[in-house]
């Protein structure tokens, strides 16, 4: 199963907020290629700048390079960006993720963004972390 991973449940995952735990796991789970894990070239940019602030450059880029071992990075190019306007999407940057995840064939979207998991529109399906992590274990079993 491929998933990319919204760029909260990286951060989720990473500052140990919100439903952190089950974040922590989808990570573990592309970590250990139960999963194939990928996250948008923007996530990467994002979770630098966020991470950067409070934790510092030097520990935000170890993060990073962490990141980089267990996640297959996919493009957010303009052809993507020009198609994600296009998308009647509510929220233009979830409108790009699903546009990305699509090209890179993902599966799924793992997110915990409500209105995301509830939008009909998006190319691929956005899905809470906790009922994709139940669809994986469910697989292994």
């Amino acid at each position: 199963m491929r998933v990319v991973c919204d760029t909260n449940v990286v951060i989720d995952a990473i500052a140990e907020r919100g439903n952190f735990s089950a974040a922590q796991k989808m990570i573990l789970y592309a970590a250990e290629d139960r999963i194939e894990g990928l996250i948008t070239a923007n996530t990467v940019t994002d979770i630098h700048y966020i991470l950067k602030k409070r934790i510092g450059d030097q520990k935000a880029r170890e993060a990073i390079e962490n990141l980089l071992t267990v996640f297959q990075v996919t493009a957010v190019n303009g052809a993507i960006c020009e198609e994600a306007l296009d998308i009647p999407m509510k929220d233009y940057e979830d409108a790009v993720l699903a546009v990305s995840a699509r090209e890179a064939g993902a599966d799924y979207i793992a997110t915990v963004d409500k209105a995301f998991m509830d939008e009909s529109s998006a190319p691929v399906k956005a899905l809470g972390v906790d009922r994709l992590l139940s669809m994986i274990e469910t697989d292994r079993a």
